[in-house]
């Protein structure tokens, strides 16, 4: 790959950004990394976490393109804290934006949204066109974001795509469902709990899936101001996922699902990923395969 292609992944210490570096390094991209973490690496921009200062990223560097990685990814604490989940995943989205169109108008942005945005949908697969109803202020305040990226592609001619991504899951992911499986599996000794019915269901993505789709989007979407849905296509019970991670983490344990809910979080997903597909899009991890990576890297992390 051409190494002159500069790449600038925002939030590079979280999961998926994390991963992003790593995916594009591998790539032969010129990859520029910047988050809140104060480190010392060649390439990587200190972003001050009090008062963001996008421009002088842009004014100090010129990028053929942006992944934003950054902003807060937890439904829950966002009803707790609505200003700071606005301020993470919209207002900051929109700084960077202007920050773009006043010093590097050339640069392509890659919003990473969420499924979230739609809520529960009313029928299944969902595709792009479905109706945006979110059952959360993430999910509102993600879908503010992608608006931005509509404005300023349609007003200032700045080329934006936003990526909805659906259950994201894997090495380097401390949060969410399989993360809370590993802790609940670690402290009991013959059963664990778990929020739901075990009927609702989601669509897992890989994060080496994710890596690939962003790709796929970054050299073959219009980046139009539209919005693309990032999927494995494939639906799946949350029962049948908590059984395939206690089968792949080899520990026998009873699990029992409470029956109640997590606040803002919707009852059935099923992507339609034509779109993604028609980028040239194929996903390589089964879920099986996927979850039993994730636990290779949760036992080699424990082991350490």
């Amino acid at each position: 790959m051409n190494k002159k292609f500069n790449i600038l992944i925002l939030g590079s210490e979280g999961f998926i950004g994390s991963n992003a570096v790593e995916y594009f390094l591998a790539k032969g991209f010129s990859v520029y990394s910047a988050d809140i973490v104060l480190k010392q690496e060649k390439d990587y921009i200190l972003i001050n976490p009090e008062r963001s200062d996008f421009s002088t990223i842009f004014i100090q560097h010129q990028f053929d393109a942006c992944i934003n990685a950054t902003g807060a990814a937890n439904v829950q604490l966002s009803f707790e804290y609505p200003s700071i989940d606005y301020i993470l995943n919209t207002a900051n989205v929109f700084e960077i934006l202007n920050s773009i169109r006043e010093h590097n108008p050339s640069c392509k942005f890659m919003n990473l949204s969420s499924a979230a945005v739609y809520g529960n949908p009313v029928e299944l697969p969902i595709n792009e066109n479905s109706m945006l109803k979110p059952l959360s202020p993430y999910g509102r305040h993600k879908m503010y974001s992608e608006q931005i990226c509509s404005e300023f592609y349609e007003y200032f001619g700045v080329q934006t795509i936003s990526a909805r991504i659906f259950s994201a899951y894997g090495r380097g992911l401390k949060k969410q469902l399989f993360w809370d499986l590993y802790k609940k599996v670690e402290a009991a000794d013959k059963e664990i709990e778990v929020f739901g019915t075990g009927k609702e269901t989601r669509d897992f993505i890989y994060i080496r899936d994710i890596l690939s789709a962003l790709e796929c989007i970054l050299f073959n979407s219009k980046f139009d101001g539209s919005a693309i849905n990032v999927a494995s296509g494939i639906e799946t019970t949350i029962k049948n996922a908590v059984e395939i991670f206690v089968k792949a983490y080899k520990k026998n344990i009873e699990v029992k699902f409470g029956g109640n809910p997590k606040i803002g979080d919707p009852l059935n997903w099923r992507a339609d990923i034509s779109l993604l597909n028609s980028f040239g899009f194929q996903a390589e991890f089964s879920l099986e395969r996927g979850i039993n990576d994730y636990c290779k890297w949760l036992q080699e992390g424990r082991l350490l």
